[in-house]
């Protein structure tokens, strides 16, 4: 993999400013996104606006009203069959940009089969012998799900700086202790809530170097799409100026994000100060709905005088 464009932080940007003397009203009012937070956009804002319909209106496949259908379709039961799945029809259609990297997204699929040269970094604090080309060849294999699964949630590959122990557990997901008796090792039970024999002792397993590789790989295909897809849409979207990924390349060999733009709401005063407003507005409207629906109850001093009137 070519060596990242991050160092000590600095990532340089790839795109391109607009030339000088150019004026500002002819420079098109766009967001500015991190190319991660244009993905999570698409997938989890936009996309889900899109109904489940052919090309002549009509429902694909076999109809939604029927649960006898999908199970036959699905080999199981689909809850909430009387509806398409989605966000309500109301929200509109997908915004035209969140089709576009959908689009470009599905590109990726022809980079199944691309395999990198030389030194891949994948082995920083890891044993000697493995191999990483290996590891990043089936994580290309999966690259096209592996984008955009993690844009659907909003989330990075995750991965480990270096094998860590672990406690050795069993089918009950907790963790096996033994106890030496007569010379003899032996499986200890517990002899209260957390309280164990003299002696015992918990077996420890060190975790897998090919599985924290196999992980670092999938991590570096992700950013190598990411990477990618950043520049084949730069310039090409109306409402958004994609910016390369601020994730670091190798953050498993000291390597740090890089900064995003600020949003306007990323200042915790206004984002505090949003929240009061809403939290205002919110109490008004119930106590605005229980006046509304509660019997109106007289003034103190019109009910004495209603009394010394009746008295009188």
């Amino acid at each position: 993999m070519p060596a990242g464009r991050h160092a000590a932080g600095v990532r340089q940007s790839r795109v391109h400013a607009p030339p000088i003397g150019t004026r500002r009203d002819t420079i098109p009012n766009k967001r500015v996104m991190d190319i991660e937070d244009a993905l999570t956009w698409a997938f989890r804002e936009e996309l889900p606006k899109r109904r489940d319909r052919d090309d002549k209106g009509g429902p694909q496949e076999f109809s939604s009203i029927s649960p006898m259908f999908r199970i036959c379709q699905l080999g199981g039961r689909v809850e909430n069959f009387s509806r398409e799945p989605g966000f309500p029809a109301a929200m509109g259609e997908p915004h035209p940009d969140a089709l576009i990297i959908e689009a470009t997204v599905d590109e990726l699929r022809s980079y199944a089969a691309h395999r990198f040269d030389g030194e891949l970094g994948l082995l920083t604090h890891l044993p000697p012998g493995l191999d990483e080309h290996a590891a990043m060849a089936r994580a290309m294999g999966q690259l096209f799900d592996l984008v955009r699964i993690k844009a659907r949630l909003a989330a990075r590959p995750t991965f480990a700086k270096s094998p860590e122990p672990a406690a050795v557990v069993g089918n009950t997901g907790k963790p096996i202790v033994y106890v030496v008796r007569n010379g003899v090792e032996q499986i200890s039970g517990a002899e209260g809530k957390d309280r164990y024999p003299s002696g015992a002792y918990c077996a420890i397993e060190w975790e897998s170097a090919t599985a924290i590789l196999n992980e670092r790989a999938d991590y570096a295909a992700w950013w190598a799409a990411i990477d990618l897809l950043a520049h084949r849409l730069s310039g090409k979207l109306a409402s958004i100026s994609v910016l390369p990924p601020a994730a670091a390349q190798r953050p498993w060999a000291g390597e740090v994000d890089a900064g995003k733009p600020r949003r306007i709401l990323d200042n915790p005063s206004s984002r505090r100060r949003l929240r009061n407003q809403q939290e205002d507005a919110l109490v008004a409207r119930i106590l605005a709905h229980r006046q509304r629906n509660s019997p109106r109850k007289r003034p103190a001093a019109k009910a004495a005088e209603g009394i010394e009137t009746a008295t009188g």
